[in-house]
């Protein structure tokens, strides 16, 4: 069970940036194919495929720390920034299923320590599954909200959808190993999710929103 759960997480984690990769990649081959030749667009494709190609050099070298039981690399990290780069990095995926991204981030947000990759693969996640979730809607808008703010001490992120949801009594276990409501889901990203804040000393959570979709709350202490 642990090695299925291993192998579950290292594709997840890889897989996302891969995929941005075949995607960037194919991009940049339409737009050289095109007549006339969009060549700013092909280089700034590219860039965005050697960024994707980084981010899995990332990951592998994260995993083989992990499994050399080498601690977490920890430094401040402003989550207003990460968003951002996040963001910027699901560019891609936002615009394909037409979401409306809508951020107030805390321009007072305080800093956090930890690994700064492992919180933005945190939130990436969480953006992903919020579009894949409004994918599955046909009606409405695809609307995604992320919100920073500060509680007490801790630096808190929120990212709501108004995708499809899930029944009340169904909420953690959302975080359970291998459970998904995705057709194609492996079940492991929430899981891995959770894994990630707690060891940061946070809580990652789900609520039902009044509307449509889920809110994902992220609290993980913050630095003084």
């Amino acid at each position: 069970a642990a090695l299925s759960a291993l192998t579950a997480s290292i594709a997840h984690e890889v897989n996302q940036p891969l995929a941005g990769i075949i995607t960037n990649a194919s991009t940049c081959l339409r737009m050289l194919a095109a007549t006339p030749s969009d060549i700013d667009g092909a280089k700034a494709t590219a860039r965005r495929t050697l960024r994707d190609a980084d981010r899995a050099s990332e990951v592998i070298k994260r995993l083989r720390g992990l499994f050399a039981g080498e601690p977490m690399r920890k430094d401040r990290v402003d989550l207003n920034e990460a968003v951002r780069e996040v963001l910027s990095l699901a560019a891609a995926e936002l615009q394909k299923g037409r979401v409306v991204v809508q951020t107030d981030l805390n321009g007072e947000l305080p800093a956090v320590f930890g690994d700064r990759v492992q919180l933005q693969q945190v939130i990436l996640n969480l953006v992903l599954n919020a579009c894949e979730a409004m994918h599955a809607v046909d009606y409405g808008a695809h609307r995604l909200a992320i919100v920073t703010s500060r509680e007490d001490d801790e630096a808190a992120l929120a990212v709501s959808d108004t995708g499809i949801g899930v029944p009340a009594d169904q909420l953690d276990q959302l975080f359970r190993a291998f459970y998904t409501t995705k057709s194609h889901g492996m079940g492991i990203g929430l899981f891995v999710s959770r894994s990630i804040v707690e060891a940061h000393g946070g809580s990652l959570v789900a609520t039902r929103n009044h509307g449509a979709g889920l809110t994902l709350w992220v609290r993980i202490p913050a630095v003084n």
